[in-house]
């Protein structure tokens, strides 16, 4: 017996890593779904999920067959985070018969959470009478009764989908859904631009009131804000790109106090400016939209002669604020002026180079990212002026992961700030 078991085990082993191979991404296949109003037939709803480009963007086939009614719907989802797909605002109608509920599919937005039985539409609420009558009569009211079972379950039922198979979605259509340029529809994703810079810095902000619109913003799969909040003071940070293609998705978590989300974000480089803003009529309620930003590689540069040493770090002598022990390689700094706005500005040199050089220090918060290197990081903040009342003041945050930090920065033109972080992977 005891001879037996250790070959059981292996081919148990073996057969377990080939189903999981075989499953490929979770969310790639069909999902299904059969809701039984009361007193009517069975509606019919289901997911086809292709497998994902760039990490994000899943083109997906959703169907929905009720008796004599049978519509077909191409929908872009974007990944939000591990167990979160934005549902896109609009589903380009491949087949609606014998009437159409374009509409209101406006109504099943917000995410597809995925769970242990299956993925959950969880949406955000829109509440517009407007909405909700639009095509009711415009066919014969022989179908009112079918319309109303359809629109109900879009707008309010619960949606819960199961695994029906792992074959992902399979269409020409796939490649124009994430990359649209030249295309006439719309689905969520802006036209590719091109930079050629390595860093890029991105502003949000709302456009209207502040009224706790809160977003998130993912990078290649990677999410760089959580539910943050917007106002219309807006914020500034700064994205670090991978060269080739980058896919910047920008989420709404809410509708605030005042809907919908009035949320955007802009980038600006010396070569171009481009803004991606909820308010657009094609974005109007939506849960996401993309931004494509095509880094091109730079031919190789000669070496550049060693830079003259900066007298400002050699012959000011380096005042010790504080020693942080973090976990994390990134690191999100906010800086800003919590007494007067008096034209102070400041540089910030990490190991040797400069993260900015003459960065205005004003009353608004202003965020900066940064990349440690493992062990011993040294951070010099160097006053580049006194400003009208000297010396030159600002206070700094530091978030990395959970810990969280502040620090007063007091500098001139004969000392520095030195902050010391240690970082252990």
């Amino acid at each position: 017996m005891y001879k037996l078991r250790a070959p059981i085990c292996i081919w148990l082993f073996i057969l377990c890593s080939l189903q999981a191979v075989g499953q490929g991404d979770k969310w790639t296949g069909t999902w299904h779904m059969d809701y039984a109003p009361t007193g009517s037939s069975t509606i019919s709803m289901e997911f086809q999920i292709s497998e994902p480009t760039n990490k994000m963007l899943y083109p997906a086939l959703l169907t929905v067959k009720y008796g004599s009614f049978s519509g077909a719907y191409e929908v872009l989802l974007c990944k939000k985070n591990d167990h979160e797909l934005g549902i896109g605002r609009n589903k380009y109608p491949i087949s609606e018969t014998p009437f159409k509920i374009g509409a209101w599919m406006l109504y099943l937005n917000g995410t597809l959470d995925f769970k242990p039985n299956g993925i959950a539409v969880e949406r955000m609420w829109i509440n517009s009478f407007e909405l909700y009558m639009q095509g009711f009569y415009h066919d014969d009211e022989i179908y009112a009764m079918m319309k109303d079972y359809l629109r109900e379950l879009l707008s309010k039922k619960p949606i819960l989908l199961k695994k029906k198979d792992n074959i992902p979605w399979k269409s020409p259509d796939t490649q124009r859904m994430v990359h649209p340029e030249g295309d006439s529809i719309y689905f969520g994703v802006y036209d590719k631009i091109t930079v050629t810079d390595s860093i890029i810095p991105v502003f949000i902000r709302d456009e209207d009131v502040d009224d706790k619109d809160t977003v998130s913003f993912v990078h290649n799969g990677k999410t760089l804000l959580n539910k943050e909040y917007v106002s219309p003071g807006g914020s500034l940070f700064q994205v670090k790109l991978d060269t080739g293609m980058n896919i910047l998705g920008f989420f709404a978590d809410n509708y605030g106090r005042l809907p919908p989300n009035t949320g955007s974000f802009r980038i600006k480089t010396d070569s171009l400016a481009a803004v991606y803003d909820f308010r657009d009529k094609s974005n109007f309620y939506s849960t996401f939209l993309v931004a494509q930003v095509y880094r091109k590689a730079l031919p190789q540069q000669p070496v550049p002669p060693t830079p003259p040493v900066d007298k400002r770090v050699t012959e000011r002598r380096n005042n010790l604020l504080d020693q942080i022990s973090v976990s994390t390689g990134e690191v999100e700094l906010e800086l800003w002026d919590d007494a007067a706005e008096d034209g102070d500005s400041i540089s910030i040199r990490l190991n040797d180079k400069f993260i900015v050089s003459g960065f205005p220090v004003l009353k608004r918060r202003q965020k900066l990212s940064v990349t440690l290197q493992p062990g011993e990081n040294r951070m010099i903040l160097l006053a580049d002026n006194l400003g009208s009342i000297p010396p030159n003041t600002a206070v700094m945050k530091i978030t990395a992961g959970k810990i969280r930090k502040y620090v007063r920065i007091k500098t001139d033109l004969k000392q520095n700030n030195l902050l010391v972080i240690n970082y252990t992977p």
